[in-house]
């Protein structure tokens, strides 16, 4: 695809632009995109981490996790389009509470794994995840922070389309001065080899004084 910098530059300019002007819309945005992330890793969890024990207590710590994250996801999703602004504020604290306990739940579950085969870095990694967006929940959660943070991810972006269009136009003219350039080139005549002794060949230092 042509142009491809300029296409996401422009792209990016204008979901930072968004971003700026609208941080509430963004941050209810961002509780939904959770909410469904959690219920996917619910229905995950349920049909395929579950089954890589038969450890009573690791089946019963999954289960609990994989259904608290479907219902939680749903509530994500639902409630605040449902009911409105004290809804999602209230939604954000209650997912930071789910996935601080979904990640302790995560981490015993790994450690009851420790004598089976199971590679357990990718569960501990997702463990860390979980901890990661619950503290970028957390410093969002507080509306007057959380729209200025929410700005600022906005301004970076906007920035950084910007910054994209202008390598993409800077690139362009360094391809338009070398096809120029190289016109130019080809369009030099070629050096006249002279036939002074007027014979069918072109003269050489062999023939060139055969008259």
């Amino acid at each position: 695809m042509k142009r491809l910098y300029l296409f996401w530059g422009i792209l990016a300019a204008i979901l930072g632009l968004l971003v700026i002007i609208f941080p509430v819309f963004w941050i209810r945005l961002i509780v939904i995109i959770i909410g469904l992330a959690s219920i996917g890793y619910g229905i995950y969890s349920l049909k395929f981490t579950k089954a890589l024990s038969e450890v009573s207590a690791y089946k019963r710590s999954i289960l609990i996790k994989s259904i608290a994250s479907i219902v939680i996801g749903v509530l994500a999703v639902l409630s605040p389009l449902a009911i409105g602004a004290a809804a999602w504020t209230a939604m954000i604290w209650m997912l930071i509470i789910y996935l601080l306990v979904s990640a302790i739940i995560g981490f015993y579950a790994v450690a009851l794994l420790k004598d089976t085969e199971v590679e357990r870095k990718r569960y501990i990694i997702e463990n860390f995840l979980l901890l990661a967006v619950a503290v970028a929940l957390f410093l969002i959660s507080p509306r007057d922070l959380g729209k200025a943070l929410i700005r600022l991810i906005g301004i970076v972006v906007m920035v950084g389309g910007l910054g994209f269009i202008a390598f993409d136009i800077l690139s362009s003219k360094g391809k338009v001065e070398v096809i120029v350039k190289d016109e130019r080139d080809t369009s030099t005549p070629e050096a006249v080899v002279e036939n002074h002794d007027g014979d069918a060949s072109v003269d050489s230092s062999s023939n060139d004084n055969d008259l």
